[in-house]
């Protein structure tokens, strides 16, 4: 009798999103890996051997033994595959040879960001890359955003390292494995959950309406970002299948002058988060200098509602929002050198604004998904759009790395570039007691400059970041 997938519930708006937006060819795969460091009895060069971590990451996790149906429509659906087979899953690649780690790593990452998925199994896989060392490697968890956010990759290396210890080893794990019959969780964004009140529902579409001296002096916005014809949004919204590519630059941080970034920021009253966007706003400064015309910037920054849910940090699927602030663009002058004083002033309230909104569940952005008639079509039609922000500051945060006879030394995070989305996302990860590595990806045309020009405006944006972070 042929097993067939099983019916589990129907996407949320938020899903949807997110669904229809890897459907239309806008956004494939977000990686979440790390460098692992094995004892010698462990062959980083076979993929036997992650067979009984990546097991157990599907036992413990719903999310991985599902695939995602009636895709291309407004009302898709999650379903359970019964049966899993791990070698179309894991992939472990030759040895790297002739480049550093992170070169190798970054030549992984461009190789899986705009890979598509094969949507007859479950959208995840694990690629392998060993590295110089005989007993390190790096596990990229690829994964489509249709079924997982940022933080569910952490949740994947919490589970996946836990299990990585020599125990594990004495178990011959076949290549077909039986999923576990685990519902899924009710989706995060229900209406139960995220209250939406009458005046943040209204407010977009006033603002429209009203003359706009009106809605400037009401306070109202035409949409969550408050982009005007002074915000710097890159080039418009635009994809051409044969042509639109990831572009991304890797860069590290190491550990001594992250730990001093870490402690001035408290001293300061500012997460490292709150701090970040203050260097990343006098990067763009410098990369802007000679536009006259820009007198601000938005960043989007992505919150983990895990807690705010009441959800454990370690269950995986969609419990993301969206916060957006302005930045006032400083004069080039003031661009060098430690924060000022109205930098770490900036740095606290964007802290202090963030941590608001990850423990608030009425009004949040993603709420009004909700009322969006057709979630495809809204995201097809912002295509010739301008974009609603500058740039996105995605931090995972900080992992544990420490196993059984298996620790993580290096967390690194990369998601493609926006197609109708910001121009520029800066992807932070790190690992306890290790560096902060980040990548900076965006798609062909997204900067607004020509395309010769895109990675010498980024490599300066990160020069800039680098510099600031001797300056704490």
């Amino acid at each position: 009798m042929e097993h067939k997938p099983e019916f589990q519930r129907y996407a949320s708006p938020n899903e949807q999103r997110t669904i229809s937006r890897e459907d239309l060819g806008f956004y494939h795969g977000v990686v979440i890996g790390a460098i692992y460091e094995f004892d010698d009895a462990f062959d980083i060069t076979c993929s036997q051997s992650f067979y009984p971590s990546v097991k157990q990451c599907v036992e413990e996790h719903p999310f991985m033994a599902v695939v995602v149906a009636d895709r291309h429509t407004d009302k898709a659906y999650y379903q359970r595959v019964p049966t899993i087979n791990l070698a179309d899953h894991i992939t472990v690649l030759d040895r790297c040879g002739g480049t550093g780690d992170l070169e190798a790593i970054a030549d992984l990452l461009r190789s899986q960001l705009d890979r598509p998925f094969n949507h007859e199994i479950p959208p995840w896989r694990v690629v392998v890359q060993p590295l110089g060392s005989s007993r390190s490697c790096f596990v990229a968890f690829v994964f489509s955003h249709t079924i997982l956010d940022g933080p569910s990759g952490y949740a994947f290396h919490r589970t996946f390292l836990k299990a990585a210890g020599p125990a594990s080893r004495q178990i011959v794990t076949p290549s077909a494995i039986t999923t576990p019959s685990t519902p899924l969780p009710p989706p995060f964004d229900t209406p139960s959950r995220l209250a939406i009140s009458w005046s943040f529902l209204l407010a977009p579409l006033l603002a429209v309406l009203l003359p706009r001296f009106v809605a400037n002096w009401l306070g109202l916005k035409a949409q969550a970002s408050a982009v005007d014809q002074g915000t710097w949004t890159g080039g418009p919204c635009i994809f051409d299948r044969a042509v639109t590519r990831t572009k991304l630059v890797l860069g590290e941080i190491p550990p001594i002058p992250l730990e001093k970034a870490l402690r001035i920021s408290k001293e300061n009253g500012s997460r490292l988060t709150g701090a970040l966007h203050q260097l990343i706003v006098r990067a763009l400064r410098k990369a802007l200098a000679d536009n006259l015309t820009v007198t601000n910037l938005i960043s989007q920054t992505p919150i983990n509602m895990r807690n705010a849910a009441g959800v454990a940090q370690n269950e995986m699927g969609e419990f993301a929002s969206g916060v957006y602030a302005v930045h006032p663009l400083i004069t080039p002058e003031s661009c060098s050198g430690p924060l000022t004083e109205a930098e770490w002033t900036a740095a606290r309230a964007c802290s202090e604004q963030l941590a608001e909104a990850s423990y608030r569940l009425q009004d949040q952005p993603i709420g009004l998904l909700r009322y969006v008639p057709s979630i495809r079509k809204w995201t097809a039609a912002k295509l010739g759009q301008a974009r609603d922000s500058s740039y996105e500051l995605s931090n995972v945060g900080v992992f544990d790395g420490m196993g059984d006879g298996v620790k993580v030394r290096k967390m690194v995070f990369a998601q493609p570039g926006m197609v109708v989305g910001s121009p520029l996302c800066i992807n932070v990860a790190s690992a306890k007691s290790g560096g902060l590595v980040y990548t900076i990806t965006w798609a062909t045309g997204a900067l607004g400059v020509p395309e010769s020009e895109e990675e010498p405006f980024v490599k300066g944006i990160c020069q800039s970041i680098r510099q600031d972070f001797q300056s704490f």
